[in-house]
């Protein structure tokens, strides 16, 4: 009987597209507000975040979806 010394293979680790975040400062001048309107957007739920600690960063496909959906014609 023969006994492997190695690890066993590991499935490779799915690799994620990496995405561009932005801070509440960021936002704020890319939508032309203020940080308050941005908190605000986020507070409602309009707007997800990621959190990384006490760090809150938007995602620029977040971003794009919320910029969408509230588009006028």
């Amino acid at each position: 009987m023969t006994h492997r010394t190695s690890h066993p293979t590991q499935r490779p680790a799915r690799v994620r597209p990496v995405l561009k975040l932005r801070t509440i400062g960021e936002t704020a001048e890319l939508f032309s507000t203020s940080t308050r309107t941005v908190r605000r957007l986020i507070d409602s739920g309009d707007l997800p975040v990621h959190r990384v600690g006490r760090c809150v960063r938007i995602s620029d496909a977040d971003i794009a979806v919320f910029l969408a959906a509230n588009r006028t014609i």
